[in-house]
């Protein structure tokens, strides 16, 4: 009478396990997400492996204590292997199959004493807590393996970011870097130094996309379609954007690959900088060479002709017309040989082998000196010299720092309004003195200042109006760093041109 109504529950549980087996795996459903099938699978599985170990147990003729340690240990192995969700369906299982085979009456679902209810319970309440336990545990467990493989592709993109061909297009290669290592569908790469965009993969970012993520400084993540946006940041200052497409990175992965983005993005800028510096100072050195050859070239038949002009000055037996011409020629004679050198003082400061005869010089004397050397440059301009009171001294070389007076006067009278003023100014600071010499009329613009000191270069401004060759001020620049000094100047529209030299106030045996 038993045993036929419990092998009757049996096939009937093994036929609705089949059937859920066969349903759950069946491929003529295509309304069953793939999701809700594999849970659907492995709460077959669990249920039949169950039943299995229901039935093992009541053959085995074990009691109810030992058959509810089986049945939670299968409950905690589901809770590691599968999750949560299966444990728990599995658990209530197992619950119905411990009532139906080993409480009394046998066979059905009631019990009648309280001291297996109390076990079912405290069994249903351990499962429950035991799985949700171990499927917290493996949560983090996969967790943690999903967090080191990110760290490892971040680690094997920053290794072969310092692998990048300097020689080839470094953006390309970047894009095509993070879309290897990090394992996405496609990586779209806006460089704001050479505004332009690189891609990578399959993305259907627009160009202008792009580029309204780094002018609006978007950074977001849509994990609903795997596209995450991020602005290249080097410090503070934006440099670019970077767009991933069909990717499952957190947050904090995205935000390092940009940062190596954007380290990437400056290495090669500053690559590119270095390589366009030795290029410039090999040119700078022909530069010198050559204009070191053509003084050389210059000074013997210059050396001649002013002789010659001088000597028949001194004769006093020309005419005045004809002295006027000789003296002429002499007077432009003697620029000629000045100019030649400075191309001579320029090329020794360029490969070092000027040497600097250090000795006290006075410089308030040493500007008198200048301006009256330079009265026919200074033609037709009035002098205005103000000097601090105290030891206006510094340790140099006179001749050089004469010369470069010299060319700032000759600047300041050449290039200022007819019949002005030129102001000359020495103050005395804490570590520097400081000598200002200021005209009036001209102009240099902001983004001219510092160019106004390289070699040859000459204002947009000055070009077509005012002769010059563009040397005299890196002249005044090489002998300023010479002496550890330093040169700027101001300049606006109302007040005028202000060129400022720096020499350090130092003892001489420091010097």
């Amino acid at each position: 009478m038993n045993r036929e109504p419990r092998q009757q529950c049996i096939s009937s549980f093994l036929t609705v396990c089949l059937c859920l087996n066969r349903y759950s795996s069946g491929r003529g459903d295509r309304m069953i997400a793939k999701p809700i099938q594999v849970v659907l699978r492995r709460i077959t599985g669990g249920c039949a492996a169950g039943m299995l170990l229901t039935l093992l147990s009541y053959h085995l003729h074990f009691n109810l204590s030992a058959a509810t340690s089986i049945h939670l240990f299968l409950v905690v192995v589901i809770a590691l292997r599968w999750g949560l969700f299966e444990a728990s369906v599995v658990s209530i299982l197992s619950v119905a199959c411990l009532d139906y085979f080993f409480t009394q009456p046998l066979f059905q679902f009631y019990i009648t004493d309280s001291h297996d209810w109390i076990a079912l319970l405290v069994f249903e309440a351990t499962a429950l807590v035991v799985s949700s336990l171990s499927d917290r545990v493996s949560h983090h467990a996969r967790e943690l393996e999903r967090r080191q493989a990110q760290q490892q592709k971040l680690y094997e993109l920053s290794q072969n970011i310092l692998l990048l061909n300097r020689d080839a297009a470094v953006d390309q290669q970047l894009v095509d870097l993070i879309r290897s290592s990090l394992r996405v569908k496609g990586v779209a790469l806006w460089n704001a130094y050479e505004m332009h965009q690189w891609k990578s993969g399959d993305c259907d970012f627009s160009d202008d996309e792009v580029r309204s993520a780094y002018f609006l400084e978007t950074n977001d993540d849509d994990s609903s379609t795997g596209v995450s946006r991020r602005v290249l940041r080097l410090g503070t200052r934006p440099i670019g954007s970077l767009f991933l497409c069909g990717h499952s990175l957190d947050s904090a992965s995205i935000n390092a690959a940009a940062s190596l983005a954007a380290v990437a993005i400056e290495r090669a800028r500053s690559f590119s900088t270095e390589a366009n510096a030795e290029a410039a100072k090999q040119s700078e050195q022909l530069r010198s060479a050559i204009l070191d050859g053509l003084a050389h070239a210059f000074k013997s038949p210059l050396t001649t002709i002013r002789a010659s002009s001088s000597g028949l000055l001194a004769m006093n037996t020309l005419s005045g017309t004809e002295e006027k011409l000789v003296g002429l020629i002499d007077r432009h004679a003697g620029h000629l040989s000045d100019l030649a050198n400075h191309l001579l003082l320029t090329a020794k400061l360029d490969s070092g082998d000027l040497k600097v005869k250090r000795e006290q010089v006075d410089v308030a004397r040493l500007i008198r000196s200048t301006i009256t050397e330079s009265s026919q440059e200074l033609d037709g301009h009035s002098i205005d010299f103000q000097v601090s009171s105290g030891h206006n001294a510094v340790y140099g070389d006179g001749k050089l720092l004469q010369m470069a007076l010299f060319q700032v006067l000759d600047n300041a009278a050449k290039y200022s309004r007819p019949n002005s003023q030129v102001a000359i100014a020495v103050q005395e600071e804490e570590a520097e003195l400081v000598i200002r010499i200021k005209n009036e009329g001209s102009f240099i613009p902001d983004d001219e200042k510092e160019k106004v000191f390289q070699r040859f270069y000459r204002c947009s401004g000055s070009v077509k109006t005012i002769s010059g060759t563009g040397i005299g001020l890196s002249v005044v620049r090489r002998i300023a760093e010479a002496h550890s000094g330093r040169t700027w100047v101001e300049s606006d529209q109302v007040n005028g041109t202000t060129f400022a030299i720096a020499l350090p106030r130092i003892a001489k045996e420091k010097a």
